[in-house]
């Protein structure tokens, strides 16, 4: 049935009565409708696109007909109440009928998949997580992992993890981003990764629409409201915050170097503080992080396929790059190679067999004895020494030092390279920048220049301290005048119960 649809009509119909036909005049004629079925009233107006009409159930709707190659699809236009101008609704219909024509789908139905397709925060974190654990090249370390999931922590702390990326409001996240001023690199980092989640999952949801011919159901980053507002730090002013709160603090040269080290070669021979020790002077000499250098293993204990894949100490004088560290898969995802002084290879040469006797005495199997600074429990499930916070801590003490992390050890380096003014292709490849120079193979004459420099840098921060200077020199260089070993301070008492008395020891105290 067709009718020129106005509002004043549209409000007079009703399920219980169904037009039927026209009079005389031209006005619709009704009758009862047995079972109140739904019908259709067609516009007739010619401002309305062709099988526009309104639905008349249980409530009244605007709808749109068309039939593409030889399907009809009739989607809802919107409820009649939503609609207080009959034209918008016409317009709305006619924009649907396009989309049918181009498309030969259902526009409401699309939109309702799309909707379906949209992923919550919480899947697009989980899902840029599993990437980065899986993907073939430069898989994501456990540390990286780590800072995801307290990223993901906080997104379920806010109840944002079930929310879709459209309901995120930018003048929420900038609000929550506000309220993280206390801890700006913590808060950065959580944000930063957010945005880069959901740009990855914007990509895959590209390609993934185009290969199924639809439109993308994720198009927006709702986090790209911070970088639009410049509310994240630059380089320059989070290199001044750092200076003003005294977070770097590197060893200096000439004030704190020699005495940290003159405590360190004292602390060594106490309390089998061995391991610890050596760990963190290699950390010195080598200005490597803790992390790079910790799972070292004794070339020769390595088959020769490993050698490659495993990072490992050679301290051999033979093979193609004499005494060196190498470095599996470093932080930027290289392989990192560095020549070894010549007292840096006495320290390790003294290292392997302090190692040989620490894995016999403690027990240890096979495992432990490969790597060149073995764990100190048998129960260790990496099998090698990882953690030194506690040694450093004791050793900045003795040592009257303020502050000094363990990265600032290879800030010392850095600094010791600087004072020395050490070339700057030099420095980047000692300190294995991410670069595309940076790399593990040499040539001859770069590795001997980097050997002298290597060289240099070592005595410039031995020197600093003449007992440990004296100590692992070779025996043909002249010593240097040095002052009396560092006695270190007794250790503390540990706190807790006080030891238990064996029963006749107890006995005896009763009866005197």
């Amino acid at each position: 049935m067709k009718a020129d649809l106005n509002l004043a009509l549209i409000k007079r119909l009703k399920i219980s009565d169904r037009p039927v036909g026209l009079d005389a005049k031209g006005a619709l004629v009704f009758e009862a409708n047995v079972g109140n079925k739904p019908y259709i009233l067609w516009d007739s107006n010619r401002d309305a696109p062709p099988g526009f009409g309104v639905r008349v159930a249980g409530k009244k709707t605007y709808i749109i007909r068309r039939k593409v190659d030889g399907v009809s699809i009739m989607p809802t236009v919107g409820n009649v109440a939503d609609f207080l101008d009959l034209g918008l609704a016409r317009k709305k219909a006619a924009e649907l009928a396009r989309s049918m024509v181009e498309t030969g789908k259902n526009p409401n139905k699309m939109k309702r998949e799309a909707g379906a397709l949209e992923p919550t925060l919480g899947a697009v974190v989980a899902a840029y997580r599993n990437h980065l654990a899986t993907r073939v090249k430069r898989r994501a370390s456990a540390e990286t992992l780590r800072a995801v999931d307290r990223a993901a922590n906080k997104f379920k702390q806010w109840n944002w993890t079930s929310l879709k990326l459209k309901e995120l409001r930018t003048d929420e996240i900038v609000e929550q981003f506000h309220k993280g001023a206390a801890t700006p690199t913590a808060t950065e980092q959580t944000f930063r990764l957010a945005s880069t989640a959901t740009k990855w999952a914007i990509g895959k949801e590209m390609l993934d629409a185009a290969h199924e011919g639809r439109a993308p159901a994720l198009t927006a980053n709702p986090f790209t409201i911070l970088s639009l507002h410049g509310m994240y730090r630059t380089r320059a002013q989070i290199a001044r915050e750092r200076e003003e709160r005294g977070a770097r603090n590197p060893l200096s040269p000439s004030e704190t170097l020699g005495p940290f080290l003159e405590v360190a070669w004292s602390k060594r021979l106490e309390n089998d503080n061995r391991t610890g020790v050596d760990f963190l002077i290699l950390m010195l000499l080598l200005g490597c992080r803790k992390s790079e250098h910790a799972k070292c293993k004794w070339a020769e204990l390595l088959p020769v396929d490993e050698l490659k894949t495993t990072s490992h100490v050679w301290l051999g004088d033979g093979g193609e790059y004499g005494p060196h560290v190498f470095l599996h898969k470093t932080k930027n995802g290289r392989n990192h190679r560095l020549p070894l002084g010549r007292m840096t290879t006495e320290l390790l040469r003294r290292r392997q067999e302090a190692a040989v006797e620490e894995t016999l005495r403690r027990g240890f199997g096979a495992k432990s004895r490969a790597y060149v600074f073995p764990a100190r429990s048998k129960f260790s499930k990496s099998g090698h020494y990882s953690d030194a916070t506690a040694l450093l801590a004791s050793l900045r003490e003795e040592s009257e030092i303020a502050k000094l992390a363990p990265h600032d050890l290879r800030r010392s380096f850095g600094a010791v390279m600087t004072s020395l003014d050490a070339p700057e292709a030099v420095k980047k490849r000692f300190l294995n920048h991410a670069d595309a120079s940076v790399t593990d193979t040499y040539t001859k004459p770069e590795w001997l220049m980097l050997r002298e420099w290597m060289e240099r840098i070592e005595q410039a921060v031995l020197s600093r301290a003449p007992n440990v200077y004296n100590a692992l020199k070779p025996i043909d260089w002249s010593p240097l005048p040095a002052p009396d070993p560092h006695i270190c301070k007794p250790p503390k008492p540990r706190s807790g119960r006080p030891p238990k008395i064996a029963a006749g020891e107890a006995k005896a105290g009763t009866a005197e």
